[in-house]
């Protein structure tokens, strides 16, 4: 499953891993480690899809001139 996050679309995997994890780990009665795990990878998807955002929002600016 590691290679689910890697590429174009590894941080919205990340991030929907890590939501599911933390309702599962809510929803269970000993389920702190794994909605910690779950609170983990949602926010690592989250800086990861936001960087990779700037990058093409960047990329974007840089050709002309003009934003697209």
């Amino acid at each position: 499953m590691l290679f689910l996050f890697r590429g174009h679309n590894g941080p919205v995997v990340r991030a929907i891993v890590g939501a599911v994890m933390l309702i599962v780990g809510i929803a269970l009665h000993h389920g702190a480690l794994l909605a910690g795990l779950g609170a983990v990878l949602l926010v690592w998807g989250g800086i990861g899809a936001l960087s990779s955002w700037r990058v093409r929002r960047q990329g974007d600016i840089g050709h002309g001139g003009q934003v697209s």
